[in-house]
């Protein structure tokens, strides 16, 4: 059963310009039945606006407007900072508001992976930016956007560009999040020397070793709580990934560390545990091929990266709900 209602809306900031959004709103009767996505510290929301595209700035403002060069060469500080300044409830897409993304996003979702078209399908194509390979957003076919409509979906949530999302880091290796949707609060501490984020953890004892993920001795991704396993970058198909957990929590699913189908998943996995933070970067690019899709995650780039195939989404908080 479906807690939730969609459509599309323009969503205004504090300076009355319009974005194009996906409203999701929270239709549960209970908190109980209520994504947990609505959730930020507690305080349960009515809804919550997901940028229908990739993001461009303008005035120091990032916009999801249609037909235009996405914003790139802009770093996850910077990224936070764009979306922001928009007024209140406006916040970097956050991991928890990616999950719901890749839940609801069609099974054969396509998109520029490929300069421009899809890399299986060359007659699949958007309007070409110059000189880049990146498309102009939400310019491909309905297979480009996360449920197959042009007027209702969210677009080139696979390819395009790399998506930066808010809440999940890794931390020497460490895979460290915050709860629920609370990346998504206004005074959230999204920095380095955040202490807002938590572990994951396998057994439910005293001390228990955080789950990590990285290279293993081998050369191979590991996802493990034996520190001793884990040194370096690794990466390459999901398949390819060795989980060496004696069970799998939740909460790595919720993440998007784990998939379901990771014995036959294709998409790119990527992670370097030498880094102090490493930053989440989703759903591949036009550049990616094969390796992009909804679980495509890279865990291995620093928040002063900037690369021409490397955006945002924003997202922006309803009212809290009143039960």
């Amino acid at each position: 059963m479906s807690n939730t209602k969609e459509s599309i809306v323009l969503k205004y900031d504090d300076m009355g310009i319009p974005s194009i959004m996906l409203k999701v709103e929270n239709t549960a009767k209970t908190p109980e039945e209520a994504d947990r996505m609505f959730f930020v510290r507690g305080v349960e929301y009515d809804s919550i606006y997901l940028s229908q595209f990739v993001n461009c700035i303008r005035n120091g403002r990032a916009y999801s407007l249609p037909a235009v060069d996405p914003a790139v060469r802009i770093n996850f500080d910077e990224a936070i900072a764009a979306c922001k300044r928009k007024g209140r409830g406006w916040h970097l897409l956050t991991w928890a508001e990616w999950k719901y993304i890749r839940e609801h996003t069609i099974p054969d979702i396509h998109g520029n992976t490929s300069f421009g078209k899809y890399h299986n399908d060359e007659t699949e194509v958007g309007i070409g930016a110059p000189n880049c390979g990146r498309t102009l957003t939400g310019t491909g076919p309905a297979n480009w956007f996360h449920n197959g409509n042009k007027e209702t979906g969210i677009a080139d949530v696979v390819g395009l560009v790399w998506k930066m999302i808010a809440g999940l880091r890794l931390k020497s290796g460490v895979i460290q999040y915050m709860p629920d949707n609370d990346a998504a609060a206004p005074d959230a501490d999204l920095s380095i020397s955040s202490e807002e984020f938590q572990e994951v953890h396998v057994d439910d004892l005293p001390f228990p070793d955080p789950v990590r993920i990285g290279a293993n001795e081998d050369g191979e991704l590991v996802i493990t709580t034996d520190k001793e396993k884990v040194d370096g970058w690794a990466g390459g198909m999901r398949s390819e990934t060795y989980v060496n957990l004696t069970e799998v929590p939740q909460i790595l699913k919720d993440l998007g560390i784990i998939t379901d189908d990771m014995k036959e998943n294709s998409e790119w996995l990527s992670a370097d545990a030498d880094l102090e933070e490493a930053i989440p970067f989703v759903g591949g690019s036009c550049y990616s091929t094969s390796n992009a899709g909804p679980s495509a995650l890279l865990l291995d780039g620093v928040r002063s990266h900037v690369w021409a195939d490397l955006g945002f989404f924003s997202a922006c908080l309803g009212e809290p709900v009143r039960r």
